[in-house]
Order: C-alpha cells, then structure tokens, then sequence
C-alpha cells in the first residue's frame, strides 16, 4: 500500500516538474511557487513547492494561464534545450566543435543564444576552447556544459 501511495505522488509530481517553463526555482510554478519556494532554493522548501504543485494541479494551470509565477520567457525553457541538445548529439557536436564548423555546432549555437551575426565568432570559439570543454576523451556532456558555462561567461559578447 505504501508503495502504491509513493508512486502515486511520484506520477504526480514528476510530469508537473517536466511541465515548467519560466524563470523560476526547481520547484517550477504554480501554487507550490507562490507560497513557497520563490522565497529561496533551499531543497526543502524546493520539495514542499514541488509536492503542493503536484498535489493540487496548480502547475498546469499556471502554464496554461501564464499566472501563479508561469511565464513565457523561455529563460530556464531554452537552457533546457540546449542540455538536451548537446546530450542527443554530443559525438556530432564534440566532432564539429573540433572542425569549428558543421550543422550540429551551429544549431549548438544558437540554442545557446548566440544571434546570426555572431553564431560564427561562437563557433570558432568553441574550436579555440576544444581542450578546456573536453579535457578527455571521457568527457560527458555534463561536463562539457560545465566548462563551457565557466569560459563563455567570460566572454558574453559572444551571445546574444
């Protein structure tokens, strides 16, 4: 019976998480976002606003109504993509990224925001940088988003 209950609240949980979008906490929006965990990033506070969203089906009306803390903004939505990206097409984009130029890397680019005018400086940045986002043939795309985060924050210039 336990076990029944936990996945329950898992299966309602989990789709509301994957659900968000916006620039918001862990937690994503909704009445959990609202009366919780806007206030700080502390994990439990994150888990309560998760729970609430879950519990009630706040979150989906929130993203159906772009209210209770669910915008259209894309901030947290297009940082998702380019994860998933990279993690889809990760051989592709590590072998383009060493080229410094191809499809994969350009898509690459500009997921990461980087406009038409400077997607190609991105690109042979990215060629320039090759040995500091994968250090070792075991590098994971993790990983590589890790370093690339680090060195691009360095250089915001080249976005936007």
């Amino acid at each position: 019976m336990k076990k029944l209950l936990v996945l329950a609240l898992v299966a309602g949980v989990v789709p509301g998480l994957a659900l968000a979008s916006g620039n918001h906490p862990m937690a994503g929006c909704g009445l959990g976002y609202l009366l919780l965990s806007n206030k700080d990033n502390e994990k439990i506070t994150q888990v309560l606003g998760a729970t609430t969203n879950g519990t009630f089906g706040t979150q989906t009306f929130g993203i159906s109504s772009g209210t209770s803390g669910c915008t259209q903004d894309g901030a947290v939505k297009l940082v998702r993509q380019a994860e998933v990206y990279a993690e889809v097409n990760f051989d592709s984009l590590r072998r383009e990224m060493a080229m410094g130029q191809g499809e994969f890397v350009n898509s690459f680019a500009s997921l990461l925001g980087a406009s038409d005018s400077k997607r190609p400086a991105l690109v042979q940045f990215l060629q320039k940088q090759y040995s500091v986002l994968f250090p070792s043939a075991q590098t994971s795309s993790a990983e590589m988003l890790s370093s690339l985060s680090q060195v691009l924050s360095q250089h915001p210039e080249l976005l936007g």
